[in-house]
Parts: structure tokens; C-alpha cells; sequence
């Protein structure tokens, strides 16, 4: 009895001394690219003035090695926000990086909480298997370019930077050229939100209105009022990818951009063009990612 209690009082005194300290937080991403890696993988630590810790990059025991999944690991930040926070960061400069070099990256989202960064207390071990893998061989030195350029990176994108980025690595996954083209267009799309019409232009707006012949028929009345609303509301699509591309990459870029949209609409809205699109979604892909670049700078 006598040893009992005071097993028990030596594992109460070691508690108390443990909850003194504030436990260190961590966080891991995992990504995979569509291109193969190589089956042995040497592990690599980060150095970097942009986040207070090192970062462990390395193939994570537990998930299947042919479907290819890679992880970044950072521990030490002093609670759940933070090791959040630098996770995000990492996610953002892989992002850019990967679309930079042209490689594209898939995170790994875990079903239970549809995050693709998991945050977690120091020292808790998890193995989780994603399973279906991809027919993708990338060289060590390409990789960890990638992995040290993320890291680096002091890059906060904003909701649509974000959304542009994503869709450019999605469009570097195994699919058809129209997909990849519909992706790059639309990562344009992003980078272009329409602006509110100025005052002059809604005056020039309801000035059309009020000049509808009185005996229009109702429907086409009211088919013209709904788009004379649209258009008084904020820009059109065009004009404001027009306006954002001539501003950041130059007129030129803005024709190329023009009639790459007059294809994807004539694509979507009258199957125009599968089979012929490969180019075009390369050139999608080469003005997206520069006005992504230069949006960020």
C-alpha cells in the first residue's frame, strides 16, 4: 500500500512539473506532384528567416510510397494559431514555387476536417495511408529546389491569389488539354474581379433605359432591363481582364488573352475546338503564371 502511494505521488509531482510548460506545437503538410520521384529520398532540413523554425522535409512512414506523397514537417511554435499560421505560409510558397517551375502539387487533404494542413501537440506520432496513386520520375535536385524556394518564400497570397495558384498546379495533373485550358483561363478569371461601374457610366446606363420604346413587349423589355442591371452594376469580364493584364503585363498580353477567352467561350458554348486546344492552353498557362507573379509583386 505504502509503495502504491507513492508511486502515485511521483507521478502527481511529475504532471505538475509538466503542466508548468506550455506544450510546442507542429505542424506537417503533405503533396505529391504529378511527376514520379525517386524511390530513395534523402531527407533535407530548412533553415529560414521566414519562419521561426526549421523545416523537415521527408517521405512520411504510413502512406503508401507508390502513390508518391511527400511531407514538410516544422515543430516548436508556441501554440495551435501559430503552427497554423507558418503551415499556411509553407502551403502558399509551395504553391508559387510549384507553378513557377512548371511541376504542379497536390496536398493531401484529410477527409475527417477537409484540411490539407495538419496541426498537432509535439510529440503525437500519426501514419495515415491516402491510397490511389499517381502514373508519376523527378529528380532530387528538382524537388528540393522546389521544397527550399516554398521555404524562402515570405509569400501571403491573397483569396484570389490563392484561388489562381491552385488552379494553375491543378492544371498540371494528368487530363485532357481542354481541362488543363478551361483551369488556366479560369486562374486568369481570378486574378480579374470586376469592378464597380463608375457614376458617369450608370448615368450612361439609365439613359438607355428611359430611351426603350413604351410599346417594347414585356419579355424583351424585361430580358433588356436585367442586363442594363448587370451592366451598370460593375464591369464586364472582359473589360476587366482587359484593364488588369494591359496593366501589369502589357497590351500584347492582353490581345493574347482575348482571343485565348473567345476560344474557351466558343469551346463551352458551342464545343468548338477539342482537340486543338493544347497550344492554346500552353499559352494560358504562360499568361496566367506571369500575372500571377507580377499580382503578387
Amino acid at each position: 500500500m505504502a509503495l502504491g502511494r507513492k508511486r502515485r505521488q511521483t507521478v502527481s509531482k511529475h504532471l505538475a512539473e509538466i503542466g508548468r510548460f506550455e506544450v510546442p506545437y507542429c505542424f506537417d503538410v503533405r503533396f505529391r506532384t504529378p511527376r514520379p520521384v525517386a524511390d530513395k529520398l534523402e531527407k533535407v532540413v530548412f533553415k529560414s528567416a521566414a519562419f521561426r523554425q526549421t523545416l523537415r522535409f521527408y517521405r512520411p512512414d504510413g502512406m503508401n510510397m507508390h502513390d508518391g506523397w511527400l511531407a514538410v514537417e516544422s515543430c516548436g511554435y508556441a501554440d495551435f494559431g501559430e503552427a497554423e499560421a507558418s503551415g499556411t505560409r509553407f502551403q502558399e510558397g509551395l504553391l508559387i514555387a510549384a507553378a513557377n517551375q512548371k511541376i504542379g502539387v497536390e496536398f493531401y487533404v484529410r477527409g475527417w476536417e477537409a484540411k490539407a494542413i495538419n496541426v498537432y501537440p509535439g510529440g503525437k506520432l500519426e501514419l495515415r495511408d491516402p491510397g490511389l496513386p499517381l502514373p508519376t520520375i523527378l529528380s532530387d535536385h528538382e524537388l528540393k529546389e522546389m521544397v527550399g524556394a516554398a521555404v524562402e518564400s515570405a509569400t501571403s497570397l491573397t483569396a484570389n491569389q490563392r484561388v489562381a495558384a491552385e488552379l494553375l498546379n491543378d492544371s498540371f495533373f494528368k487530363m485532357f488539354p481542354e481541362a488543363s485550358f478551361l483551369l488556366r483561363v479560369s486562374a486568369v478569371e481570378a486574378l480579374c474581379p470586376q469592378a464597380d461601374q463608375t457614376d458617369t457610366f450608370k448615368t450612361l446606363v439609365d439613359s438607355v433605359r428611359v430611351s426603350i420604346p413604351k410599346d417594347t413587349p414585356s419579355p424583351d423589355r424585361d430580358q433588356i432591363e436585367q442586363t442594363l442591371n448587370r451592366l451598370a452594376a460593375r464591369q464586364s469580364v472582359r473589360s476587366a481582364y482587359m484593364s488588369k493584364i494591359r496593366q501589369l503585363i502589357g497590351h500584347d498580353k492582353a490581345k493574347k488573352f482575348d482571343a485565348l477567352y473567345e476560344q474557351r467561350s466558343n469551346f463551352l458554348h458551342d464545343g468548338r475546338g477539342r482537340g486543338t486546344l493544347g497550344d492554346a492552353a500552353d499559352a494560358a498557362l504562360e499568361i496566367g503564371l506571369e500575372l500571377l507573379l507580377a499580382d503578387i509583386a
